[in-house]
């Protein structure tokens, strides 16, 4: 119990401290982020069918993908874990969709621009959409609705998934990789967060606690 009070609140700071980090630091004036995409132009040049295979992979992150199977995964939520499950991981998905975009409006930083982009895009880059969403959606599918004796296994595919989603954002010359670390950072951060008020709040209706209830008082 005292490992997990210090433990939660570390991992948090860590997260948020790397978002930060990342939004100061990155961009064309960080010589990382500027030399790994540069690097990428050869190898996307080099490595057309390869190319071809990472787009792909990455419309897994894209908004035509992930808001049709939050809205599937929020109906089997409400069938077979509960309104309140299901209430939790669509606002925790949706929520995180528009905070991503605010957080792009206020950093404001320009993506990269060294040739044409492969995919279609239609915002700032930081932080990565793609990065950022595919971590809280399929990580919010592997905590709210995996089984509990799954959850492990499932979060691990989920965060192994959202890694290489974002990857391919600077691999197609969209992102700074520190857009991309941003998103992932973001992405745990929302979701963790969501998951732990979810099951502080189903707790407390579990054992009857209420602030107005007799036992509150005593």
């Amino acid at each position: 119990m005292v490992m997990t009070r210090f433990t939660l609140p570390l991992l948090a700071t860590a997260l948020l401290l790397g978002m930060v980090i990342a939004g100061l630091i990155g961009g064309p004036a960080f010589a990382p982020d500027l030399h790994t995409d540069m690097w990428f132009i050869g190898w996307r040049a080099a490595n057309v069918q390869l190319t071809r295979a990472v787009i792909a992979l990455t419309h897994l992150g894209g908004a035509a993908v992930l808001v049709p199977l939050c809205l599937a995964v929020t109906l089997l939520l409400w069938r077979w874990r509960g309104r309140r499950n299901a209430l939790f991981f669509l606002a925790a998905t949706m929520s995180a969709r528009a905070m991503i975009e605010v957080l792009k409006l206020a950093v404001d930083r320009p993506r990269p621009a060294f040739d044409p982009y492969p995919v279609i895009v239609s915002s700032k880059s930081f932080p990565s959409g793609h990065a950022g969403n595919s971590m809280v959606v399929y990580l919010a599918i592997a905590l709210f609705l995996a089984p509990e004796r799954w959850r492990p296994h499932a979060i691990a595919a989920a965060i192994a998934l959202s890694l290489a989603i974002g990857w391919t954002r600077p691999m197609l010359g969209v992102h700074w990789p520190t857009d991309v670390v941003a998103g992932w950072c973001f992405g745990l951060l929302w979701t963790g967060s969501w998951w732990w008020f979810s099951r502080r709040g189903a707790a407390a209706a579990a054992s009857g606690y209420s602030p107005a209830s007799p036992a509150a008082e005593a």
